[in-house]
Parts: C-alpha cells; structure tokens; sequence
C-alpha cells in the first residue's frame, strides 16, 4: 500500500489541520480516517484553489512542487487527461474530475 491509500488521502495533501484529518505521517501528509474523508479534503482543496483562480501550470506548481516532483512531467499529464492547455483556468474542468487525476497521477488507485 502506498501512502496516498494508507492515509485515505487520494491526492497526497499536505497536513494544514484539515476538518477531518487524524494527523499527519512522517512525510507531513494528512492521515483521514477513511476514504470518504479524504476525497472530501481533496474536493475542499481543490475548490479553494479554483476560488483562486490559478492556471492549470501554477496550480501544479504549487501542488506539485519542483523541490518533490517532476513538475512538468506532472503538468503534462493533468492537462493531457483533461483535455486542457496549462494556461487555461482549473476551474475549466470540474473538481472531482480534477481530483481524480490527481489521485491517479499519485498512485492511488495502484494495486499493491
């Protein structure tokens, strides 16, 4: 089992004292009691973010930093999965649609 599915958090946020979030792992990833918690956090995440109306390429920058990630490999497959250019608005696509990309980019849906 990979983390994303041992801490019922589909996309890998981050702990920031989510509603339903038990605590965190020793990588700082929020743990949610169950899966339903943890698509909630990503919905709720997902639809801040839309409120902030970022580009496709600074959401991913920001949810998928260089520092952990290969950003634009990330970039890549967000915008080829939902059919989108970088610079388009997030809120061009739906969150759950959004959210589960995401998880798929982050392995969740990975049989161990």
């Amino acid at each position: 089992m990979n983390p994303s599915q041992r801490n019922h958090n589909p996309i890998n946020l981050r702990y920031a004292g989510q509603i339903e979030a038990t605590g965190k792992d020793n990588n700082g990833y929020a743990i949610f009691p169950n899966p339903p918690a943890g698509w909630r956090a990503a919905h709720n995440q997902i639809a801040l973010d839309m409120a902030r109306n970022l580009t496709f390429r600074s959401f991913i920058n920001k949810f998928a930093p260089d520092t952990e990630n290969d950003t634009l490999s990330y970039l890549n497959f967000v915008c080829r999965e939902l059919n989108v250019s970088p610079e388009e608005f997030i809120t061009t696509a739906s969150k759950y649609a959004l959210a589960g990309v995401l998880a798929r980019m982050e392995g969740y849906y990975n049989r161990s």
